[in-house]
């Protein structure tokens, strides 16, 4: 094992004790950085627990009481805390001299994914199927239009709320009808997130319809207990991978996927040189056609 750090604890004035009483600050600081309600519950949860460790400087605790795949979580909830009180060099250092490094998924657990059974396409589509009918019907809408627009649970929620939204500037703002998109990227505050985000969807007016005057928009944690009550997982997370791998059996150029999905790659490929076909969009449409035709 490392030696203990013995730098002195700087991480904001009054120690570890005034910092456990400030939190409060520290939740604040962590929506100002556009982070989920989710995930700020979980950063907090790591950080009040290992706290201790920014003082201490033994990181030995993170070893020995948290699993290797979920050590991720601690990392970067006391990363989070570091930058908020200043002291990110300092949790760096505790962090190399323990070897603690962010443990990412193998390449064979990729491979086994790609030929894991559960998520054909036919599997998918009829996981989803069933959701949409056993679920109360606003429900069911909400997955069916996600699955069609291919972003993730909680952009499907803020994206029907945006939708439905009371203020009469709202929707003309969000829907470019000309594109005959769904313009995220304009509400970066809720899209737009430091990990995770969507930036545009195409759709039509038809398949807006779809969720159009559903004025109470049920929260992913109330879908999922609807789905427990009636004894079907909550399986939400299928209708993007099924979005995704429908675009690209239609002919949908990756690429295209990747930036409806929220993803652009950092190659100097894509982002200086590759061009879409001009059809892309009408590609899409096509595709996302077929696939409501299925669901």
């Amino acid at each position: 094992m490392m030696a203990r750090v013995s730098v002195p604890f700087t991480c904001g004035e009054g120690g570890g004790e005034r910092r456990n009483n400030n939190f409060a600050g520290f939740e604040s600081w962590l929506y100002s950085q556009r982070k989920r309600k989710r995930t700020v519950r979980d950063t907090l949860f790591y950080a009040k627990k290992f706290a201790y460790v920014l003082d201490s400087g033994d990181a030995t605790p993170i070893l020995t009481q948290v699993k290797p795949l979920s050590q991720k979580h601690v990392l970067s909830a006391l990363a989070n805390l570091s930058k908020y009180y200043g002291c990110y060099q300092r949790w760096n250092e505790i962090r190399r001299n323990y070897n603690l490094h962010w443990v990412k998924a193998d390449s064979i657990t990729h491979f086994e994914r790609f030929f894991n059974e559960e998520l054909t396409l036919e599997t998918m589509l009829q996981r989803i199927k069933q959701m949409i009918a056993i679920l109360p019907p606003q429900m069911g809408q909400i997955i069916k239009f996600g699955t069609l627009i291919g972003a993730r649970c909680t952009e499907i929620i803020e994206c029907v709320k945006l939708i439905n939204n009371n203020n009469p500037e709202i929707f003309p703002r969000y829907y470019n009808r000309e594109r005959q998109a769904l313009e995220h990227f304009k509400f970066g505050d809720i899209f737009l997130r430091e990990t995770k985000k969507c930036y545009i969807s195409f759709v039509r007016d038809d398949i807006l319809d779809i969720v159009k005057g559903i004025e109470k928009v049920p929260s992913r944690n109330a879908i999922g207990k609807a789905c427990q009550r009636r004894g079907i997982k909550m399986e939400m997370h299928l209708t993007r991978k099924l979005f995704a791998s429908w675009l690209r059996k239609e002919g949908v150029q990756a690429e295209v996927v990747d930036l409806l999905q929220g993803r652009v790659a950092p190659s100097i490929l894509t982002r200086h040189y590759m061009v879409p076909a001009p059809s892309f969009k009408s590609d899409v449409l096509k595709a996302i056609e077929k696939l409501r035709e299925r669901i």
